[in-house]
């Protein structure tokens, strides 16, 4: 079977339903599995719901995903692209009934830097590709977990070294970390020749907390640091405030109204990538008019924006609004897409 499965996710709101649609495009109709298609679909969309993946909830209910086709609104081809229809509040169902909690705080971001023991020496990773940064850059869209790396620039590489991150040195880490202005840092050190992978996660505070995994090969150790940081996202994200936009060279924006400085109780942070900045403008006049929600401010920049929503409406309440507006893509809790 030769597909690709585009994971972005258009929220459809219906006074009937609650669904997700996923499209999915067929390169070759004859080899191509629709009830395989189906089956997957569901468990990606269970992923992206709890952010626990698909193995562990298995384990916990072999049956989670059985007729899978009954979480199916409809289902068919636009062409050569396979659109799947979830209903939603049913897989939500299915889940509650399995014990297993949905993910319906806002979701962290996570800066990643990376080093790799090679025989006497440790190096940091930059931007080359590198299987473990790979497999966790695709857990990012499969969870619905923003991470981005470091630029490795000639100041990345200045500000910190691999000794540094072995020897723990927290100040370092943080202070390297600073430009992104990101406060949530998992660091990697992978030992390939020991099979096993040392991590530490840092808060913008200098605290952090660290393990050690072992795995026969780079993808064994991928996939359980995926459900540690899972677990890490999860556990931080029940606490997080309301997040303020972050101020930016002028440089890098194209309109910024500051916040303000003090946190502000029913306050929401809604993120949108975006092409067409008149469609954006668009999105700012619906919400606008939205019952229920005022902006606070909001932050323009090349490809992307942050909208601060004064409200007391709860964050699904909220993601209802927000995805009320003609085709924005729903990517996780408070994150959308324009493209």
């Amino acid at each position: 079977m030769t597909t690709r499965f585009f994971f972005i996710i258009a929220c459809l709101l219906s006074s009937a339903a609650h669904a997700l649609e996923y499209r999915i495009e067929v390169e070759e109709p004859s080899l191509f599995n629709v009830e395989e298609a189906i089956a997957n679909t569901i468990k990606g969309a269970a992923e992206k719901l709890t952010g626990i993946p698909e193995a562990q909830m298995i384990s916990e209910a072999p049956d989670l995903f059985s007729l899978s086709e009954a979480l199916v609104n409809s289902y068919g081809y636009d062409g050569d692209t396979f659109i799947v229809d979830i209903d939603v509040d049913g897989l939500k169902a299915r889940l509650d009934t399995a014990g297993i909690e949905l993910w319906e705080t806002e979701r962290p971001e996570l800066l990643i830097w990376a080093t790799e023991e090679r025989g006497l020496e440790r190096l940091m990773i930059g931007q080359e590709s590198n299987l473990i940064i790979d497999r966790l850059l695709a857990s990012s869209e499969r969870f619905g977990v923003p991470m981005q790396r470091p630029l490795m620039d000639l100041e990345d590489t200045l500000a910190l070294s691999p000794a540094e991150i072995w020897g723990e040195f927290a100040g370092a880490v943080t202070n390297a970390s600073a430009r992104y202005g990101i406060p949530h840092i998992l660091v990697i050190g992978d030992r390939p020749e020991r099979q096993s992978l040392k991590y530490w996660l840092f808060e913008s505070n200098g605290e952090y907390r660290s393990g050690e995994i072992s795995g026969i090969d780079a993808d064994a150790r991928a996939y359980a640091l995926i459900e540690v940081v899972m677990q890490y996202a999860r556990s931080i994200s029940e606490t997080l405030e309301p997040v303020q936009v972050a101020t930016v060279d002028a440089r890098d924006s194209l309109t910024s109204f500051r916040p303000r400085d003090d946190v502000v109780a029913g306050q929401w942070t809604v993120k949108v990538e975006y092409a067409d900045v008149i469609r954006l403008m668009d999105l700012i006049d619906h919400l606008e008019a939205s019952d229920g929600v005022a902006i606070e401010a909001t932050e323009i920049r090349a490809t992307d924006a942050s909208i601060v929503l004064n409200t007391q409406l709860s964050l699904g309440a909220t993601d209802d609004v927000v995805s009320s507006f003609e085709s924005i893509q729903f990517i996780s809790p408070l994150m959308y897409s324009l493209k």
